[in-house]
């Protein structure tokens, strides 16, 4: 059963929350925004730049504020661009995002110049001029990412950190990240303030969060450990230890990526010395110490 997001405009979901799903180009082809009502309000993410999507958020917007109402200021999650897309056409005040996010969405081709950012940075703290909300930093899958967090109610908005019922994508552009452990250590993070629900920005809300993140946690380690016996049985490269850990992968999309996480995870056991890594005419080599 899908547990993708359904379009729709904005319905409350939590306290001084709401969530509007908008059309998107990519995969799933749904993201939310939402709309924060504390101290005026705040939209969290813009969709992406398409006529569609904007036309979507702008719809829902004038429902709640009436005709060509402007929220206080914009929340950017990340800046992958079916969050960010819609910034230049939506024109927020204030745009609120940590400082890798910021630093990521400029150094974008795309991005407009003009846009001004209040930068929060390090790893947690109050979500300023939005009283009862908090952010979070979520490693692993964007710099900069954001999770809010409200404490009265015990949600968290995950944006792309958590999908119910989808792979996080992890990234791997850099070689020098590792971003499995941080994926794993943003799992703690948020375990350890026990939420009670979890509104991602793709799929379905996950309703039993610490019973989720054990089990995400719990599915990750075994995951290492395949990895890790792959290599010791000979696999050398991320798409050979795919292709040993997963008998049958159902289409290419899937294939990479499962390569994808799993080259993450074998940079993360060559961090923690588990295995050796060498790069061989631009190739990564992983082998058993």
């Amino acid at each position: 059963m899908s547990t993708v997001l359904h379009l729709g405009g904005f319905e409350r979901v939590a306290p001084g929350c709401q969530r509007a799903v908008v059309p998107s180009p990519w995969p799933p082809r749904a993201v939310a925004v939402f709309l924060l009502e504390s101290d005026g309000e705040w939209l969290v993410d813009t969709g992406a730049s398409t006529l569609e999507s904007i036309g979507a958020v702008r719809s829902a917007l004038d429902s709640v504020l009436g005709p060509r109402g402007v929220p206080r200021g914009l929340i950017l999650t990340h800046s992958h661009l079916d969050h960010a897309g819609g910034v230049e056409a939506l024109r927020p005040v204030t745009v609120v995002a940590h400082r890798d996010a910021a630093a990521a969405f400029r150094a974008d081709e795309w991005t407009p110049e003009d846009i001004s950012f209040r930068e929060v940075e390090g790893s947690a703290d109050s979500l300023p001029d939005v009283g009862g909300w908090e952010w979070m930093l979520g490693e692993g899958h964007a710099p900069g990412h954001l999770l809010l967090w409200q404490p009265e109610s015990g949600t968290v908005l995950v944006g792309d950190q958590f999908l119910l019922g989808l792979k996080t994508p992890l990234r791997t552009a850099d070689e020098t990240e590792d971003s499995f452990g941080r994926y794993l250590a943003t799992i703690d993070r948020v375990a350890a303030v026990e939420p009670r629900i979890m509104f991602s920005s793709h799929t379905e809300p996950i309703v039993e969060p610490l019973k989720w993140l054990a089990h995400e946690r719990r599915r990750l380690e075994r995951q290492l450990g395949r990895t890790r016996n792959a290599v010791r049985a000979g696999a050398r490269t991320a798409e050979e230890v795919t292709a040993a850990a997963y008998r049958s992968i159902p289409g290419a999309g899937a294939r990479e990526l499962l390569a994808r996480e799993q080259l993450a995870a074998l940079r993360h056991l060559a961090f923690q010395d588990a295995i050796k890594r060498r790069v061989t005419d631009g190739l990564e080599i992983f082998e058993a110490p």
